[in-house]
């Protein structure tokens, strides 16, 4: 190789400067998804919550813990409302108890009484028994009307719930014997449930239960998931 070429390569490399070793720079990292069926709270309305609430699109629910189609509904439909739509974001779910009866509050307020974050899930396990302890309950208050109208009735409301199954029901998600007790007589828990329930009866006019409510806008005569569900995929496109 000539003087000059090789005095080129030289002054090539000196001008290259030391080699510099590839730097990795790690993608920023993004912020975890938040899980929206773990954000669950009670509402102005007197219901509970769970999911965005920015959500585009509000779902409620009014209920009765006593109605056979709304437990038929929630069977069905809660999994896939929280999974599907609830989980990221898009869809908010509240219910709203509709009070038919005196079976029906103590049942409510037992429920109530899970934290919030188990809501839900009590709900749906108090939903799916219904026709095993709402039986043995109205059996129960015939044969004890006289201790549910005595100086005694809170104790007597909490015997029944124990004996028709619906303690062992809340227990599973960590509402102990006492809170149980409790909870019969919170009043803003029960006056949480009053109004949602006139609200329900007495300012919405609701025709039964289940009855529901996208977007504020009265969903008539849609009782169950498949005719629902549409209408929520509806509302996520506009």
């Amino acid at each position: 190789m000539s003087p000059v070429r090789i005095a080129l390569l030289a002054l090539a490399t000196a001008l290259a400067g030391p080699a510099v070793a590839a730097v990795h720079h790690p993608a920023a990292a993004h912020p975890a998804a938040v899980d929206w069926t773990q954000v669950v709270g009670p509402t102005a309305d007197g219901g509970v919550r769970v999911g965005n609430p920015q959500a585009k699109v509000r779902l409620v629910e009014y209920f009765s813990t006593t109605c056979p189609h709304c437990a038929a509904f929630s069977k069905e439909a809660y999994p896939q409302i929280l999974d599907k739509y609830v989980r990221g974001g898009q869809v908010s779910f509240e219910v709203r108890t509709a009070l038919r009866d005196a079976i029906d509050l103590v049942v409510a307020k037992s429920v109530r009484c899970a934290a919030p974050t188990r809501y839900f899930a009590t709900l749906e396990d108090v939903m799916g028994a219904q026709s095993d302890w709402e039986p043995k309950t109205i059996d129960w208050v015939n044969a004890h009307s006289a201790d549910l109208q005595g100086a005694h009735k809170d104790v007597a409301v909490v015997t029944m719930l124990n004996g028709v199954g619906i303690g062992a029901l809340v227990a599973k998600h960590g509402v102990t014997a006492a809170a149980l007790g409790g909870c019969q007589q919170n009043k803003p828990m029960q006056q949480a449930l009053e109004r949602s329930t006139n609200d329900a009866w007495n300012v919405r006019k609701i025709d039964g239960t289940p009855s529901f409510y996208l977007n504020d806008a009265n969903l008539k005569d849609v009782y169950v998931w498949s005719q629902l569900e549409p209408l929520i995929q509806t509302a996520l496109k506009a």
